[in-house]
């Protein structure tokens, strides 16, 4: 098929616009999407990692929910398991949906899970060239823009990591409302206006990130209002999908806007923290073949290094060259990369590093794009730059394909963080789990008590090490460590339960009661709390109280089975052997 188009000016055009590819653009932009899809095919053969199994695996609800209760819900929520404040913090019902399809379409089989992110990014690819070509004009510059954000190695994670989806989705509707934003400079046509406004709106609701992109895109309109035919329609096009994201999020979910007290922290007393991480991000945009999953807050983080001047200079010296050669474009491309990179540069210590660059890619794509044109090139250099990007395509494939085999399961993944970042108490903590769970109980009890030695106020890694001294039959090394964990932890309720089930079994059911009282301050409504306590009283001999106690755990539940079996034993022991009889006639 032969595809017609007439560009917005004669500026728009670089000199290898016109070669074959300028009459069949499809082609170019569908081979760069295939390139895409067939470096992350072998990422069907792998399984669930990491935060896979809080999102999926250990999510009966998910396979029970319906589109419209999803609307309702926070990201982590599970009636099932019990989380924290901060996990209540995420609102990403989009993600949930395209999680909640997968899990009707393919069950608990990772394949298909696997396969909709590799699609989505092959559909990424090609809607970053599209893009590119409408702001450029030139096809093989936008099919190569477009391949070397889907093959990018230090972006990876976000493929080959089923939750990383949020970024997926994210990108896929930004590129979709950046693009019908730019295709709005020259068509009046209302239906570019109606799909910014819902591209926006689904790129919110599938990671609160994307709000930034509606100040960029306001911004955007401002400055250039005169080549916009109806700006008050384009306005409402901005500000009626943010609306609309809080009043899902706030009114209808009631999930709480959070900021995060330890962002603000290193804001306001180690700026060079968020500086660091930011610099090493852009120097991982440009070269990464040094790439780590995680990265730990040592020196290059916390005090001056390579990393404070990288982005020092890179928040001055394009400033400069925005204004002498790039224009308008240039400084979009610019605040693009700028505000989806270092607001967020603190997620480089608290997850898998490179994902925010897949956000902050098509920034710096325009950008240098734009600078790229405003120079006068001549063919011999335009041949020289397109060589050099596609030797660059080539080496990020191949990385690519180095990389990807870290994330193929729990073991490979914490294996290379434990490798990478050997001074890393999660990494080594994490590895511990995933070897207990192998029953290589005595290499996980050494990686947890590296991770204790590393940090001794990281509470996972001390929950683990008493768990395994449990394993191990070590009941009083169990107790020192959930001691300091509730120590550490106060306001947790689940610690002191573990801690009072071990002084129970040791024959301290009389410190276990104090220990499962305060965890029933804590929480309440935990019918396994109540449970555990009654079987204390008994132990303890407190007939009445355990009596008491394990009917209000049957109250919460009535289906407990465990709490009808002591309360029978609590019968039997207070020497009422028909009460005994008749709860367990009442199964």
């Amino acid at each position: 098929m032969q595809v017609s188009r007439k560009p917005a000016s004669k500026k728009t055009q670089t000199g290898s616009a016109r070669g074959p590819g300028y009459r069949r653009p499809w082609l170019v932009f569908g081979a760069a999407a295939l390139v895409a899809l067939l470096l992350y095919l072998p990422t069907l053969q792998y399984g669930f990692v990491w935060d896979d199994r809080m999102l999926i695996l250990d999510n009966p609800f998910l396979d029970r929910t319906n589109p419209i209760e999803l609307l309702t819900k926070g990201f982590w929520d599970n009636p099932e398991v019990e989380r924290g404040v901060d996990y209540m913090s995420y609102y990403r019902p989009l993600t949930n949906l395209s999680l909640y399809v997968d899990r009707k379409v393919w069950g608990l089989r990772p394949v298909g899970y696997h396969l909709t992110n590799v699609i989505i990014n092959a559909a990424v690819v090609f809607l970053m060239s599209l893009l590119l070509w409408e702001l450029f004009g030139s096809v093989w510059l936008a099919g190569l823009g477009g391949l070397l954000v889907g093959i990018h190695p230090a972006m990876n994670c976000v493929v080959a990591f089923i939750s990383n989806r949020t970024y997926l989705l994210a990108l896929f509707f930004l590129l979709t409302g950046t693009y019908a934003l730019m295709r709005g400079r020259r068509d009046r046509a209302r239906v570019w206006p109606t799909l910014f406004a819902g591209s926006l709106l689904l790129s919110t609701l599938a990671l609160e990130a994307s709000l930034v992109f509606g100040a960029i895109a306001t911004a955007w309109l401002i400055v250039n209002r005169a080549r916009y035919a109806k700006v008050w329609a384009w306005t409402a096009a901005t500000a009626s999908p943010m609306a609309a994201y809080f009043l899902l999020r706030l009114g209808i979910a009631r999930v709480p806007v959070r900021s995060s007290d330890s962002v603000m922290h290193w804001a306001m007393t180690e700026p060079l923290r968020i500086i660091n991480a930011f610099g090493q991000q852009l120097q991982l945009l440009l070269f990464p073949f040094n790439q780590k999953v995680i990265y730990v807050a040592t020196e290059p983080f916390t005090g001056l290094s390579v990393y404070t001047i990288l982005g020092l200079l890179f928040l001055g010296l394009p400033l400069y060259a925005v204004i002498r050669r790039a224009g308008r474009l240039g400084w979009y491309g610019y605040v693009w990369m700028v505000l989806f990179l270092l607001p967020f540069a603190h997620l480089v210590f608290l997850g898998p590093a490179g994902r925010m660059l897949y956000l902050a890619a098509p920034g710096a794509l325009i950008l240098l794009a734009t600078l790229y044109r405003a120079t006068n090139h001549k063919r011999l250099v335009t041949r020289v730059a397109y060589g050099a990007i596609l030797l660059y395509a080539a080496l990020f494939a191949v990385q690519t394909l180095r990389r990807n085999p870290i994330w193929r399961n729990e073991l490979s993944l914490t294996q290379t963080m434990v490798r990478e970042a050997p001074a890393s108490a999660v990494g080594h903590a994490s590895y511990g789990l995933v070897l207990s769970s192998a029953g290589r109980k005595a290499e996980a009890m050494e990686q947890l008590r590296i991770a204790t030695e590393i940090d001794p106020n990281f509470v996972e890694s001390r929950i683990g090490l008493a768990y395994a001294l449990i394993d191990r039959g070590d009941l009083p090394g169990a107790i020192r460590e959930l001691r300091e964990v509730v120590r550490l932890r106060p306001e947790l309720p689940k610690p002191r339960n573990d801690l009072a089930v071990a002084l129970t079994r040791i024959g301290r059911p009389d410190l276990a009661i104090v220990e499962y009282k305060e965890a029933l301050r804590l929480d309440p409504n935990s019918a396994m709390t109540l449970n555990n306590l009654g079987y204390a009283y008994t132990a303890n001999g407190d007939f009445r109280q355990a009596i008491a106690t394990l009917k209000a755990a049957l109250r919460l539940n009535p289906d407990f089975a465990g709490a009808r079996h002591n309360l029978a034993e609590a019968y039997r022991a207070a020497g009422m052997p028909d009460s005994a009889a008749l709860v367990e006639g009442s199964k």
